[in-house]
């Protein structure tokens, strides 16, 4: 008998920058991914749960760093300046 557990992970960016970091991280772990340019979308398969979550994580923290709401939010906090509420 054989068994395989494959993960798809699709992983739908709001930032180009996010985007083009996540597949250079992708490319540097040595998995392999699809790029729809159109939406911002990878796609990947994972082998196990930890490298899905892994991914996961590094493509949020990546969406982050992206979003210049967030870097605006972040300079006013380090000027002393209470963030902005909407």
């Amino acid at each position: 008998m054989i068994a395989e557990k494959n993960l798809t992970g699709k992983f739908k960016f709001e930032f180009s920058e996010a985007v083009k970091c996540f597949s250079q991280w992708l490319v540097s772990i040595g998995q392999g991914f699809s790029y729809k340019e159109k939406d911002y979308t990878i796609t990947a398969k994972f082998e196990c749960d930890e490298d899905y979550y892994n991914a996961e994580a590094k493509a949020i923290e990546l969406e982050g760093k992206a979003n210049p709401q967030m870097s605006f939010d972040l300079e006013e906090d380090s000027n002393g300046t209470p963030p902005v509420s909407e």
